[in-house]
C-alpha cells in the first residue's frame, strides 16, 4: 500500500508539472505578445484600420541586388491593398481587393486583371502578414499561442512565440526581451515547405504607432527584398475608390 501511494504521488507530481508547464507556455506566450503590442502603441496600434507608407524597395535575385525603385503603399483592412511603383507618369500599380486583383502598366496605359495565381498569393500572404496577424489572428478563438523558448539575434536575447492560425499556418515571432519589439517573424504555411522570414529594425513612432523603417524579406533562407520606409501614416481616411482599377495614381 505504501508503494502504491508513493507511485500515485509521483504520477500526480508529474501530471502537475506537465499541466503547469503547458499552462505557462500558453500564458507566457500571451504575456510576451501583450507586452509587445503595448510597446508597439497599445490601442493606437490595434485600432489601425488604414496604413499608408512610402519609401524605397530593393529586390534581390539569388541573394544579389537586382533592382529597386520608389513605392507608395496603401492598406485598408481587412483585405485591400494598393501599391504604386516608380515615379510620376511612369508608375506601375497593383491593386488587390479580397480575391480580386488588377495591374496597371504605364506602357499599356490601361488596367488588366492579375493572373489568378497572383491574386490567390496576395490573399494568403496578406493574411499571414505581421500587421494582419496582430490585429485579426492574435485574438481569434481558433488561434493557439505557445512560448517555445528563446534565441540570440544580433547579440540580443529574443523570446520566441509561436502562433497557429485557423488554417494551421505556423507563425513564429522573435521578440527582443529588453525592448519587447519584434525582431523577426517566420511563417511556414500549411501547404508548403518554404520558410518565409521578415526581419524588422530601425523603429520609429508615427501617430503613436511604432513602425519599422527597415524590413528584410527572405524565402527559404534566400534574401528576396529589402524595404526602407521614409514615412508612415495611419487611419487617414482612405476611400474605397482608391482600391478600384479606375482610380488615378496618386501624386
Amino acid at each position: 500500500m505504501m508503494n502504491l501511494l508513493k507511485h500515485f504521488a509521483l504520477v500526480l507530481a508529474v501530471v502537475t508539472i506537465v499541466w503547469n508547464s503547458a499552462g505557462w507556455s500558453q500564458t507566457g506566450g500571451r504575456q510576451i505578445l501583450n507586452q509587445m503590442v503595448s510597446v508597439l502603441g497599445g490601442g493606437a496600434f490595434t485600432d489601425v484600420k488604414e496604413i499608408h507608407t512610402t519609401g524605397r524597395f530593393f529586390s534581390f535575385s539569388k541573394g544579389q541586388l537586382s533592382g529597386g525603385d520608389l513605392f507608395a503603399d496603401y492598406i485598408k483592412f481587412p483585405d485591400m491593398e494598393r501599391t504604386e511603383f516608380g515615379r510620376e507618369k511612369n508608375k506601375s500599380i497593383t491593386i488587390n481587393k479580397g480575391a480580386e486583383g488588377w495591374v496597371f502598366e504605364p506602357k499599356d496605359k490601361e488596367w488588366g486583371p492579375q493572373p489568378a495565381s497572383q491574386a490567390e498569393e496576395f490573399v494568403v500572404g496578406f493574411k499571414t502578414s505581421f500587421d494582419y496577424v496582430m490585429r485579426f489572428v492574435l485574438n481569434h478563438p481558433q488561434t493557439t499561442i505557445q512560448n517555445i523558448g528563446s534565441e540570440i539575434i544580433d547579440f540580443k536575447r529574443a523570446d520566441i512565440v509561436e502562433l497557429r492560425d485557423s488554417q494551421k499556418n505556423r507563425i513564429q515571432i522573435s521578440i527582443d526581451r529588453q525592448t519587447h519589439l519584434p525582431m523577426k517573424m517566420q511563417v511556414r504555411r500549411a501547404d508548403e515547405a518554404a520558410l518565409r522570414e521578415e526581419i524588422y529594425a530601425n523603429w520609429h513612432e508615427f501617430q503613436g504607432v511604432r513602425t519599422p523603417l527597415l524590413v528584410i524579406r527572405s524565402t527559404g533562407g534566400v534574401k528576396m527584398m529589402e524595404i526602407r520606409l521614409e514615412a508612415a501614416a495611419y487611419n487617414t481616411g482612405l476611400s474605397d475608390s482608391l482600391f478600384a482599377p479606375a482610380a488615378t495614381a496618386s501624386k
